[in-house]
């Protein structure tokens, strides 16, 4: 049971589906750890509800939120002020209340881009492919551009929102786009960012069609985290590429959103290892 006072501040997170979130035990363990007092909580909100609920999260002076599917985007038309890159990718997934004013940031992409460094894996100048072209997509393309990646290669059935995505790093490295797989050739790293593969999800598949040409020097990327190992990264391991699945991005996004929160510092390497032994001693 979560101790309050009347001076506990609240925190969350905003979407549909967030039964299995794992940010409120996340949250909670740094808060713990840092003493600071504040009650995060998960709320599942539908789409035709998030305007009532970030007028009301604003009317009692809530504290902050992390914002997950499908709010990213329709989320920026009830804030005050958004950071350049959220604004850039079109994408918010953390939202900070400083004295009133709303504020939208995103932590995705540099959550992601930590976690295959401290897990070993260079973004720079490396040839990558993307799967998906969706929200999560937006974030990691920019943030790995940005990074120092070769060039950034996507497939989608959405060849508008390949587009997008094109437009948006164009200035930081070179974009391919492909309609179809089977026009991919090699790669350092691939990335799966579509929902193929995660347990609940309705489609336990392989999002990628072209596991011939995976091979041992490859990283293989996958931003789920249930189940840990999906059928792409499983395949991938059989193949002798090293794999790296979404929990390290989850972790340290969060990291990054905390410190957003409470205006702190933590030691990213430190609170990423204390949350990884904290997840697997639970065995998520």
């Amino acid at each position: 049971m979560i101790e309050t006072t009347n001076k506990t501040k609240l925190f969350g997170i905003l979407g549909t589906p967030v039964a299995h979130t794992l940010s409120p035990a996340m949250h909670s363990f740094m808060a713990e750890q840092n003493k600071i007092d504040m009650a995060y909580l998960a709320f599942d909100v539908p789409p035709e509800k998030l305007g009532d609920t970030m007028r009301g999260v604003k009317a009692i002076g809530a504290c902050g939120f992390n914002i997950t599917a499908p709010h990213k985007i329709c989320v920026m038309d009830y804030l005050d002020h958004i950071c350049p890159e959220a604004q850039h990718m079109n994408s918010v997934n953390t939202v900070v209340n400083r004295n009133g004013v709303w504020h939208g940031f995103n932590t995705d992409g540099n959550g992601y881009c930590e976690s295959l460094l401290l897990e070993g894996h260079e973004i720079k100048n490396k040839n990558i492919l993307m799967m998906g072209a969706g929200g999560s997509a937006r974030s990691l393309a920019f943030t790995l551009a940005k990074s120092g990646a070769k060039s950034i290669s996507i497939t989608s059935r959405s060849m508008e929102k390949i587009h997008i995505i094109g437009e948006m790093v164009e200035h930081y490295t070179e974009t391919i786009f492909y309609d179809t797989l089977d026009k991919a050739k090699d790669y350092d790293i691939v990335i799966n960012t579509t929902p193929v593969g995660m347990h609940g999800a309705g489609d336990s598949g392989n999002p990628c069609g072209f596991m011939d040409l995976i091979h041992e020097n490859m990283v293989c990327s996958d931003i789920i985290y249930n189940p840990k190992e999906t059928v792409f990264l499983k395949e991938a391991k059989k193949r002798g590429a090293r794999i790296h699945n979404g929990l390290g991005m989850l972790v340290l996004q969060g990291i990054l959103a905390f410190e957003l929160f409470c205006e702190i510092s933590l030691d990213h390497k430190r609170t990423y290892e204390q949350l990884m032994h904290l997840f697997d001693y639970y065995r998520i």
